[in-house]
């Protein structure tokens, strides 16, 4: 501008200096000198807009030495106060100032602004740059929408206590807005959608104690957000409460995201299309949409935080720890209706969904567990620990520390309420004492160290679309890097599966109790430990006597170095498959005999398998114990032949009489020596008469009767003798038992060398 009257062909609907009203004046006077103005008293409170926007662009002479700056309290604005592509230099202070309309700030240039305590039906400031702070705080109230789109703000944006009203729309607009400080909301309240879609905040965002609503719809937009320093969405003087969703998909946040405290709820419906493995569709409703957020530091929603629906953290990655401990996550009403189909025995079609974090990336520890205040023990205090009231899925989730739910309360009836497919966890995933209604499923699962769920309580499994029970821990195909805790208290109620887990350590189900019902209508597993393939150095299957599994056991081609069992395997009640399960030493608690050991075999087992007894066998024998062992073996021959036809059992039954199947030939002597002695008596007092008188052959009953019963070989009296009578009948015995001892111990002796 070259002149004044460029600067007053500028400004919309210019007032002259001779058409300025008293107060008009007074602003000016104080404009020119940089003063506050006090309107608060004066009768006529009023000033026209079009004066203040001529003020601040130079259309009113000042004079020599003048200061100008716009220091204006409990003014009453009429008319438009348009800047828009202005640059104004001075200083605008305006408090507790109301305004007709709307301020237009389009593209304006201004060194500061503050609109402290003033109140206006909106705020037009697309693009406006401001080189300091901007201050809408401490009472400032926006009955239309507040315009920051684009805009740049070169020191800090000041909203705490603000009052934003625009209900049903948006109440904020702050896409791509550049604030080089912080944004200071703390106790902000917003009628309406608060957007910061792509803005840029070079310090942290305050929203401690915020108020925002907007039911059913979007309440903070901030998809690709980018905060260098904390975000803090918790309480502090207040509670941030949030009605409707809060989107921070694909924001950065340098430091700590922190929502403790915090109260999302009344969001909107989701689509409902999103699939749930195997089957089944999420009935989400998102309180807080976080995909792909970007947190350097900690990401806290804990300590009271509750979220009425769904919080969505896929594809996020954390860079600190995930603090969910005493969270309330999920809606129960969503809770009640799977619940009723879990009663009912009907497949539960809606999945009810508490958190999706679906490739979520945590580079230090996830905890869930309560509080550690000396209630509860080490696993912390139940009443502070995570509840979710809905499915909480973990797939394909990474966790390079620890991950602990200990104590938390999971409800999900009917359906998997832990979906963790594919999870990584570098250090230890603790279950300890954990309450869930619904399954808790692992596959595919990696574990550094330990899965622990020592003392959990897994009830209202999943069901299949028949109405059958699914396993409470689905574990197949994990891997795990020392031992599975499932001992000190561990009730499924649907049952174990960890087929073809890899256990580096221990595997313990000690005391644990597995199957059944929590009421007598409930469906009940079928198998309840299902083993296949599994791998351990040491397993323990120590089950409560008086509550052994209420079905099948399956230790199919499970191995291990070392099982410690006791009387509750083996009386689970839909038997034990025991077909190629290897170990090297197997200890019972309390200690057993071979006897009862062949005893639980013949419970478990009605048809015949050699398999277990030959692997008994062989403990036994490497352990020294070479009798056990042949008691085995005898046990395994006696089952063998009794299931063959009368002959075969005939055969097997002279056999064991006879040589004891081969593993004990001195029955065989017992048995020569025996008749033997017969033979010898009989001969002794029944004297034959020579077969050929031209050989004089000497009478001798002992020789005689050795001949007869050891066949082939020829001692010289047989064939010698004339057996009349009786004696005929004797010498035909002697002779058969003699064939058929040497045939037995034959087939025993071969049985034993193929064993050896």
């Amino acid at each position: 501008m070259n002149n004044l009257s460029d600067v007053i062909w500028l400004v919309t609907a210019y007032v002259p200096p001779d058409e300025l009203t008293d107060t008009e004046r007074a602003v000016l006077e104080s404009f020119r000198d940089g003063a506050r103005l006090d309107l608060a008293g004066r009768a006529d409170r009023r000033v026209r807009g079009p004066v203040l926007a001529a003020l601040l662009v130079g259309a009113y002479p000042l004079g020599q030495g003048a200061m100008p700056a716009l220091r204006l309290d409990n003014a009453h604005v009429t008319g438009r106060f348009d800047l828009e592509g202005r640059t104004v230099d001075p200083v605008i202070t305006l408090q507790r100032c109301e305004f007709e309309h709307a301020p237009v700030l389009r593209m304006a240039r201004l060194v500061a602004l503050s609109l402290r305590g003033c109140r206006m039906p909106g705020l037009f400031a697309r693009n406006v740059r401001v080189g300091s702070d901007l201050l809408l705080e401490s009472g400032y109230t926006c009955s239309g929408v507040l315009d920051l789109t684009d805009a740049t703000v070169e020191g800090t944006l000041r909203l705490a206590g603000a009052v934003l009203r625009n209900a049903g729309a948006a109440a904020l607009l702050g896409a791509r807005l550049r604030v080089s400080g912080s944004i200071q909301a703390v106790a902000l309240r917003v009628f309406g959608e608060l957007r910061l879609r792509g803005a840029h905040v070079g310090g942290s965002v305050h929203l401690t104690g915020a108020r925002l609503a907007h039911p059913s719809g979007t309440a903070l937009e901030a998809s690709g957000l980018v905060i260098v320093g904390n975000m803090l969405c918790d309480t502090g003087g207040g509670q941030f409460d949030v009605a409707g969703t809060v989107i921070l998909s694909g924001a950065r946040i340098g430091g700590d995201a922190v929502f403790s405290g915090a109260r999302l709820h009344d969001a909107r419906d989701g689509d409902g299309q999103v699939r749930v493995l195997p089957r089944g569709t999420v009935d989400n409703h998102y309180v807080l949409d976080a995909d792909r957020l970007r947190v350097d530091g900690d990401l806290k929603l804990d300590s009271g935080f509750t979220a009425g629906g769904t919080v969505g953290l896929r594809g996020a990655k954390i860079g600190g720890h995930l603090l969910l401990s005493g969270a309330t996550l999920g809606r129960r009403s969503a809770v009640q209706d799977m619940a009723r189909a879990f009663a009912e025995g009907r497949d539960v079609g809606r999945v009810s969904v508490a958190l999706v974090a679906d490739g979520v990336e945590v580079l230090g520890d996830v905890e869930a567990r309560g509080a550690q205040t000396g209630v509860g023990g080490t696993d912390g205090d139940p009443r502070t620990a995570l509840r979710a009231y809905g499915q909480v899925r973990l797939v394909d989730a990474h966790v390079h520390g620890s991950a602990s739910l200990s104590r938390a309360r999971l409800r999900g009836p009917g359906v998997d309420v832990l979906f963790a497919d594919r999870l990584r966890v570098g250090g230890t995933l603790f279950l300890r004492k954990i309450r869930a209604a619904g399954s808790i499923r692992l596959q595919n699962a990696n574990i550094g160290s330990s899965l622990d769920c020592s003392g959990a309580h897994l009830t209202k499994p999943r069901l299949r679309p028949d109405g059958t029970v699914k396993p409470s821990l689905d574990a197949r195909v994990a891997t795990i890097g020392k031992d599975l805790l499932c001992s000190h208290g561990f009730r499924a109620i649907g049952g174990v599966r960890v087929r073809l887990v890899e256990v580096g350590k221990m595997a313990t189900f000690a005391g644990a109790r597995l199957g059944g019902r929590t009421r007598p209508a409930d469906p009940v597993a079928d198998k309840v430990f299902s083993a296949y393939g599994l791998t351990a150095q040491e397993l323990v299957l120590i089950f409560p006597e008086r509550r052994p599994p209420r079905g099948a056991v399956i230790l199919t081609r499970a191995s291990a170095v070392s099982v410690f069992d006791g009387p509750g395997l083996w009386a689970a009640h839909g038997g034990v498959e025991l077909e190629d399960f290897t170990f090297t030493a197997l200890t019972a608690v309390p200690e057993v005999t071979v006897k009862t050991r062949l005893q639980w075999l013949r419970e478990v087992q009605p048809d015949f398998a050699p398999g277990p007894y030959e692997r008994l066998a062989a403990v036994y024998s490497e352990g020294g114990q070479e009798e056990l062992a042949r008691q085995v073996h005898l046990e395994r021959q006696r089952r063998r032949y009794a299931e063959l036809h009368w002959a075969g059992r005939f055969w097997g039954r002279l056999q064991e009489i006879t040589v004891g199947f081969g593993y004990r030939p001195w029955l065989a002597m017992i048995w020569l020596a025996l008749f033997w002695i017969l033979g010898t008596l009989w001969f002794s007092t029944h004297t034959m008469q020579k077969l050929d008188n031209d050989v004089n052959p000497v009478w001798n009953p002992p020789l005689l009767s050795t001949d007869l019963l050891l066949p082939i070989v020829d001692l010289g009296q047989d064939n010698k003798w004339r057996m009349v009578g009786a004696s005929q009948w004797i010498s035909g015995v002697l002779i058969a038992v003699g064939w058929i001892l040497a045939t037995t111990a034959a087939a025993g002796a071969t049985r034993v060398l193929k064993r050896d």
